[in-house]
């Protein structure tokens, strides 16, 4: 095993990584994307988010050293770091590599299936909530997604997180932002596609899903969301505060991101449940593109600004909030540059990647 590596030469800029179980080698430019350069040669990899969120491709490194484009303790907890664990799509290839792919090749434990778009409702200029019937039955848990591709769109599959909400499980719903070029958004947003079919595969993903945990389950919880992304959010939380007993929840602080008033949603349902089971719930609103002659009163600019007044707002609000800094878990989910920031934000207070679980809403992904 130890002749696959051999001392490189300094001008020599190529790698090869040999994929186990399979003895599948790939040779490599050094600098290589592992993920892009694994489909570019043809391989049938597991992969959905592609921004280090979901999990789907990860892989464990046998031998080499690759270069991690994230902090690995956002996403794997010591054991597997020890183990070698990374993701593809978040590694870069600058040595020989023997890695264990155990995914490949084998099937997932999502459904694909046909469904029908029920339902259409702008929640914002921007934001549409859809809803589609489903053939069959699927199972889920907030802060999962789902692929989606429209019937008759000769495209790749687009991702989507879907909504907590409805008791019945043949039902989905997805908060889904329009964009101007994107082809799938711009079909799921418009009536005229009502009652016509979609491609569905799910589930996808892990975000939030640490949070039912025994320990974590009794964490205060500092939500960050942005766009489309509160309608996750606001599902993890419903879930999350629902698991608990009337007594014991935990609190919750919830920032919301968006670029002006009318981006704003979903918050008064969301406070509305919070009085309804006794859920510690504090909410605040940071606007990027208010016009400045508006009567809003609220904080103005970027979210990472704002994060150590509004936690210090929290505390004076109620003192259930007054929580230890290392007692604090932490959602993100929303556009890259807001999640990014405000992970840097909340380093700079000391609160470890441990803590920290992100889902980035990729617009380039929307955008075809």
């Amino acid at each position: 095993m130890l002749g696959f590596f051999r001392k490189k030469d300094r001008l020599d800029t190529r790698c090869s990584v040999k994929i186990a179980p399979w003895n599948t080698v790939l040779d490599l430019k050094s600098g290589s994307n592992l993920l892009d350069a694994a489909i570019a040669q043809g391989l049938p990899v597991p992969y959905n988010c592609r921004v280090g969120a979901c999990k789907t491709c990860q892989i464990k490194v046998l031998e080499g050293q690759p270069k991690s484009l994230i902090e690995r303790e956002y996403v794997f907890n010591r054991e597997e770091i020890a183990a070698g664990m990374y993701l593809a799509c978040q590694t870069r290839v600058e040595s020989d590599l023997l890695i264990d792919w155990p995914q490949l090749l084998e099937n997932t434990s999502t459904q694909k299936q046909d469904a029908v778009l029920q339902y259409i409702e702008a929640m914002t200029p921007r934001i549409y909530r859809v809803q589609l019937r489903l053939k069959k039955a699927a199972s889920w848990t907030a802060g999962q997604f789902a692929q989606l591709l429209p019937q008759g769109l000769q495209l790749e599959p687009r991702c989507y997180s879907m909504v907590f909400g409805a008791q019945d499980q043949s039902l989905i719903s997805f908060d889904i932002t329009l964009y101007p070029e994107g082809a799938v958004s711009s079909w799921l947003a418009d009536t005229a596609n009502l009652g016509k079919t979609v491609q569905i595969e799910l589930p996808f993903g892990e975000f939030g899903q640490h949070l039912s945990n025994e320990v974590t389950a009794q964490s205060p919880l500092l939500c960050i969301a942005g766009g489309s992304g509160v309608g996750s959010i606001s599902g993890i939380i419903a879930s999350y505060a629902q698991r608990k007993s009337n007594t014991d929840a935990a609190p919750v602080v919830l920032v919301v991101g968006a670029r002006q008033r009318t981006d704003i949603y979903g918050l008064q349902e969301l406070r509305d449940l919070a009085q309804q089971i006794r859920l510690p719930l504090y909410i605040d609103v940071v606007l990027d593109r208010e016009p400045e002659g508006s009567d809003w009163q609220g904080k103005r600019g970027y979210v990472a600004q704002h994060l150590q007044q509004i936690l210090a707002d929290a505390a004076s609000y109620d003192q259930q909030f007054q929580q230890t800094q290392d007692a604090w878990k932490v959602l993100l989910c929303g556009p890259p540059p807001m999640v990014d920031s405000s992970i840097d934000c909340l380093k700079q207070y000391g609160l470890k990647a441990q803590q920290i679980a992100f889902d980035k809403y990729e617009q380039s992904t929307a955008i075809v």
